[in-house]
C-alpha cells in the first residue's frame, strides 16, 4: 500500500509548499496517527477506509495515509527506535530474507531509513518525509543488495561510536608494481602491489594492531590488493579472529582494491569481508577510471612514466552498484575517482539512503579542504552518509615537503556532527600514519570513529506525535473518518 500510493502522488507536490502546509495541518497528523494505530494493532488497513479517506482529499488523503503507514513501518525497521509491533513482524522478516519491505506485487524496492541528508530541514524532498526510501525500478535494476545475515551481524549498538583503522600498508614505490604501456593507440597504466614477504608481513602486523587499538571496522588504501594477497589477508584475518570482543574486536576489513580475477584488463576491485568467517560480504568494482595527466605523472615522480600526455588506468569498469545492510548501517564503497564522478552511482545511493560510505584512494596525500574532504562534504549533506577515505604512503614519499605544502594524513573520516540537522554542522576527524603498519590516527593519539546508521525520532515529527498519543493513553484509531478492519 505505500508503494502504491507514495508512487502515484505527483512529485510536483513536493517540488513546492503544498506538502510542508500538509504536514504541518493538525487535523492530518491526527488521522494519519490513528491509521498508524490500527496497522500496528491489526497489520492491515480496510480497504474502504482507503478508498474514503482518498476519495475525500485526494493527494492529501493519500499523504495523510502515507503517514500513518511510515508511523507504523518504523515499528518494523531494525534501524528504528521502536519495537514491539507483533503485527508487522512479516514486515520485518520480509526485509530480513527477501532485502526489501514490500511484496512482490510492487516495483522496485522498499527500504528502511538509516541516514538522513546532513544539512538544515527546510523544505524537504518527497522522500525525506519519511523513514523509510521507495527504489524506484530503473535505480534498483542497477543494485545488488545484501543484508548480513542475524546470526552473523556483529551487532553494533545503535548509539555506540565504532573506532575505524587505516592502515597505509603501500609504503614506497618499492611497494608497487607500476607499468606504462601503449593499448589502442593510447597509454594505459597498470597498478597493483608486490606480493613480497615484506608486504605479507606487514599485513599480519596491521591485523594485530586492529585488534589491540580496539578498531571494529578497517579500511585499505587502493591498489593494496591482487589476488595472492586477498587469500592472505582472508586466512590471517582468520586465523587471528577470536570470540573474546574485548581482544579481539575487529569484524569488518575492506582489504583495499586492486586488480582481482583473469580478465584482461581485470576489474579494480575492493573486497569487504567478515573478519570472523572470512566470508566476503561486498565486492565493488571501480566505477570510473582515473586518467593520470603529465603534471601529475611529474610530481608523482611515478617511475617509467612517459613525460608528456596522459595514462589512462587500465581497468574494466563496473556498472553496477552493491550495497550491504547490517546493524552498522547500509554500506556501499566508492574507489578513488568514483568519489568524485559521482553521476554513475549518486541517483542510486540517494533513492536507498546509504549510511557509510567506504573510499580507498591511490593519491598523493590527502590535505584539508581537497578533493577528498570536497567529496566528503557533498555526500554528507546530500545523503547523510558518514564517509571513510584511506590512502597509503607511497605517492606522499616520492613528493618532497616543498611541492606539496600542508600536513599530511593518511585518511579521513567525516560525517554528520549532530543529529539535529539544523545546521551545516561537519564532523572531519583526519588521520595520519607514518610507516605501512600503522593507523591512522588523529592528533589526540585515538583511533577516528563513525557513528551506526540508524533513524532518530528528532527526524520525523509525526513519529513524536505517535509517541505522544501513545503515552497519553489515546484510543486508537479514534480520528473521525478512520475505521478499524
Amino acid at each position: 500500500m505505500f508503494v502504491r500510493l507514495y508512487d502515484e502522488i505527483p512529485d510536483a507536490v513536493f517540488q513546492g509548499w503544498t506538502a510542508t502546509r500538509w504536514y504541518d495541518d493538525p487535523r492530518v497528523r491526527r488521522e494519519a496517527n490513528a491509521v498508524a494505530e490500527i496497522v500496528l494493532d491489526c497489520g492491515t488497513l480496510d480497504p474502504a477506509v482507503t478508498e474514503e479517506i482518498i476519495g475525500r482529499d485526494g493527494d492529501l488523503g493519500r499523504f495523510t495515509i502515507l503517514l500513518g503507514l511510515d508511523t507504523a513501518l518504523a515499528h518494523a525497521s531494525p534501524y528504528g527506535p521502536y519495537h514491539g509491533a507483533p503485527a508487522l513482524t512479516g514486515v520485518l522478516v520480509g526485509y530480513l530474507t527477501e532485502g526489501r519491505m514490500n511484496g512482490q506485487g510492487t516495483t522496485g524496492a522498499l527500504l528502511p531509513r538509516c541516514a538522513y541528508p546532513g544539512r538544515p530541514r527546510g523544505r524537504r524532498a518527497k522522500a525525506e518525509f519519511f523513514g523509510v526510501q521507495r527504489v524506484p525500478q530503473a535505480e534498483w535494476d542497477r543494485i545488488e543488495h545484501a543484508i548480513v545475515p542475524a546470526v552473523n551481524d556483529p551487532h553494533f549498538g545503535r548509539e555506540e561510536p565504532v573506532p575505524v583503522g587505516c592502515a597505509p600498508l603501500l609504503e614506497t614505490f618499492d611497494d608497487v608494481e607500476i607499468e606504462f604501456e601503449e593499448r589502442l593507440g593510447m597509454t594505459v597504466y597498470r597498478l597493483r602491489p608486490m606480493d613480497s614477504a615484506g608486504i605479507r608481513s606487514r599485513i599480519k602486523s596491521i591485523i594485530r594492531r586492529l585488534d589491540e587499538s580496539g578498531a571494529r571496522l578497517a579500511v585499505m588504501p587502493e591498489a593494496a590488493l591482487s589476488d595472492g594477497l586477498l587469500e592472505h589477508w582472508k586466512e590471517v584475518a582468520f586465523d587471528t579472529a577470536g570470540r573474546d570482543r574485548d581482544r579481539h574486536p575487529l569484524r569488518f576489513l575492506l582489504l583495499g582494491s586492486g586488480p582481482l580475477g583473469p580478465d584482461d584488463p581485470p576489474p579494480n576491485r575492493a573486497v569487504l569481508i567478515d573478519r570472523w568467517t572470512g566470508q566476503e560480504l561486498l565486492v565493488q568494482d571501480k566505477l570510473s577510471g582515473f586518467t593520470l595527466d603529465a603534471a601529475q605523472m611529474r610530481l608523482w615522480r611515478l617511475p617509467n612514466a612517459p613525460d608528456s600526455g596522459t595514462a589512462e588506468e587500465y581497468a574494466a569498469l563496473g556498472t553496477r552498484v552493491r550495497l550491504l545492510d547490517s546493524s552498522l548501517g547500509r554500506l556501499a564503497v566508492l574507489i578513488c575517482e568514483d568519489l568524485g564522478q559521482s553521476i554513475g552511482w549518486e541517483r542510486e545511493l540517494r533513492s536507498c539512503g546509504v549510511s557509510h560510505l567506504l573510499v580507498p584512494i591511490f593519491s598523493k596525500p590527502i590535505l584539508e579542504h581537497r578533493w577528498e574532504q570536497q567529496g566528503a562534504e557533498r555526500q554528507i549533506a546530500g545523503l547523510g552518509s558518514w564517509v571513510v577515505v584511506s590512502n597509503s604512503l607511497a605517492v606522499g614519499a616520492a613528493i618532497p615537503d616543498d611541492e606539496l605544502q600542508g600536513t599530511r594524513y593518511t585518511c579521513l573520516v567525516a560525517g554528520p556532527k549532530s543529529l539535529d540537522r539544523t545546521a551545516y554542522e561537519i564532523d572531519l576527524q583526519f588521520g595520519a600514519a607514518s610507516t605501512g603498519v600503522e593507523l591512522g590516527r588523529l592528533p589526540t593519539s585515538e583511533l577516528p570513529r563513525v557513528l551506526p546508521g540508524a533513524a532518530y525520532d528528532v527526524w520525523h515529527d509525526h513519529w513524536q506525535d505517535a509517541k505522544k498519543d501513545v503515552k497519553k493513553g489515546t484510543k486508537r484509531g479514534a480520528a473521525k473518518g478512520v475505521r478499524r478492519p
